[in-house]
């Protein structure tokens, strides 16, 4: 109770824990990076993940071949450490089996489905759970079927296990046929019109079910395919669909299913709501639309509880109260020590009025001298030639022999530096260039620049030209043009 106030006061409470299943996925790494972790029969895949608003963004996948357990955990912690990530989504592909019910009852809420699910999914389901599996389902739209994953435990604790072995706390454990068939249903229902087949594809696996507005058919699945029978078993599916029918393809494996679809029945019409996302299976698992996700995860998180946004007035009140007393003791202590700093100003303003007429003196005698120092200035300005169109000129001619050269395939130089400095007291100014490059280009440039102030009206009085590493070295004395 005590830290939950602290948290409530300082205002902790209102960012949800990472871990609480009962904040949407996105809310809760909303400022904090997320490793998704696909867990493959025979082998890992890890992808980053960052929230932009509800939409998740995938990084670069990388995947490895399952290689033991202590090969496996270096892995992930090394991923985890390379993008800075604490907590984990865990995508099982393998390890469940799936079938038609109807007795499973909708929940009434998140929160119902959630705390039912993993302490009495027998209240939901309508039957006593499967020996040695968790469950996760999938509703029709508008009739009372539902298809019923039942998921291995065996394969849920092994992918927990890894992730604790490698200090990630698991945000979400789901299995990603199961979620993106909530989530087709959800976001893409519309497509199915009168009936349709619905048929899932990634590396390793597919999952097929048949469904009409009214009615799921059996779902059938392959899971945990090597790569010439996950050929083969996609290629036996297609050649078993309906011809002429309507098939919503999900793909996510290097397999052109959609092409082999149409040559094998051109007259099936496919529609691939999802063929934009790198990862539709990890973007499935990662929507809380319609629902909140269903989670897997087979120990029962602790977690700082998530305060509503109503008490936010809660840490405002509080924090207005402290600095309310804080002004009024700072306020009684002012009171207090008013009274001397008055008398102690009263006694020194004699001397400050002293020492401010002496400043004044000084200020003014400061103020006559600079008002001298400016006139000068001034009248310096007005007499001295704007150099701004000299720059402006030396730039388009150094620019133009840089053009003149690399035009005529020569040799080209470059301006290193430029200095010009008023010779005091003299009607002139000193230019300094320092061009690198060879001989020929160094004069190409030099020659247009000598054009320049002939038609400016600089007269050279003196010229220097010397040596530099790599280069050339130009010191004009020029005479300012008339006024």
């Amino acid at each position: 109770m005590i830290q939950q106030c602290i948290d409530l006061a300082l205002g902790r409470a209102f960012t949800p824990d990472p871990l609480d299943t009962a904040v949407p996925l996105a809310r809760r790494f909303a400022r904090r990076p997320l490793l998704a972790l696909s867990v493959y029969k025979d082998g890992l895949e890890i992808v980053p993940i960052t929230f932009e608003g509800d939409e998740p963004k995938f990084g670069p996948a990388e995947f490895r071949t399952t290689a033991g357990e202590d090969a496996d955990t270096a892995f992930v912690r090394a991923a985890a450490e390379r993008h800075k990530a604490r907590e984990c989504l865990i995508n099982l592909t393998y390890g469940y089996t799936a079938v038609l019910s109807s007795r499973a009852r909708r929940p009434d809420s998140d929160e119902e489905a959630i705390l039912l699910m993993r302490d009495n999914p027998e209240r939901i389901l309508g039957e006593s759970p499967a020996q040695g599996c968790r469950h996760s389902l999938a509703f029709h739209p508008t009739h009372n079927f539902a298809t019923v994953f039942a998921h291995r435990e065996a394969e849920i604790n092994a992918a927990a296990a890894l992730a604790a072995r490698a200090e990630l706390g698991v945000a979400r454990l789901q299995c990603g046929a199961s979620s993106l068939l909530s989530y087709v249903i959800g976001q893409s229902w519309p497509e199915v019109h009168e009936e349709a087949e619905l048929l899932f594809v990634d590396r390793a696996s597919l999952f097929y079910l048949p469904v009409a507005e009214g009615s799921f058919g059996r779902p059938l699945f392959d899971i945990g395919l090597r790569e010439a029978t996950h050929s083969q078993a996609v290629a036996e599916r297609i050649g078993k669909l309906k011809s002429g029918g309507r098939v919503i393809l999900i793909n996510a494996s290097p397999l052109d299913v959609a092409g082999m679809i149409r040559e094998a029945a051109p007259s099936t019409t496919v529609v691939e709501p999802l063929k934009g996302p790198a990862h539709p299976f990890l973007l499935a698992c990662c929507s809380d639309r319609p629902r909140l996700g269903h989670d897997l995860f087979p120990g029962e998180r602790t977690v700082r509880p998530f305060a509503p946004a109503r008490l936010r007035v809660v840490p405002i009140v509080f924090w207005g109260s402290v600095a309310a007393a804080v002004a009024i003791v700072g306020m009684n202590t002012f009171r207090q020590t008013q009274d001397e700093r008055l008398a102690r100003g009263l006694t020194s303003q004699v001397q400050m009025l002293e020492v401010s007429k002496k400043q004044s003196e000084t200020v003014i005698h400061d103020s006559q001298a600079r008002a001298k120092t400016a006139n000068s200035i001034c009248n310096w300005l007005l007499i001295s030639p704007s150099t701004e169109a000299l720059l402006v000129g030396l730039t388009h001619e150094i620019e133009g022999a840089t053009a003149q050269g690399a035009k005529e395939g020569k040799s080209i130089a470059r301006l290193d530096s430029l200095s010009l400095a008023r010779q005091e007291g003299q009607p002139q100014m000193r230019l300094t260039l320092v061009v690198i490059g060879d001989a020929q280009a160094a004069n190409r440039i030099f020659q247009r620049v000598s054009a320049l102030f002939g038609r400016m009206g600089y007269s050279t009085v003196d010229l220097k030209e010397t040596l530099v590493p790599m280069g050339f070295r130009y010191e004009h004395l020029l005479n300012l043009p008339s006024p």
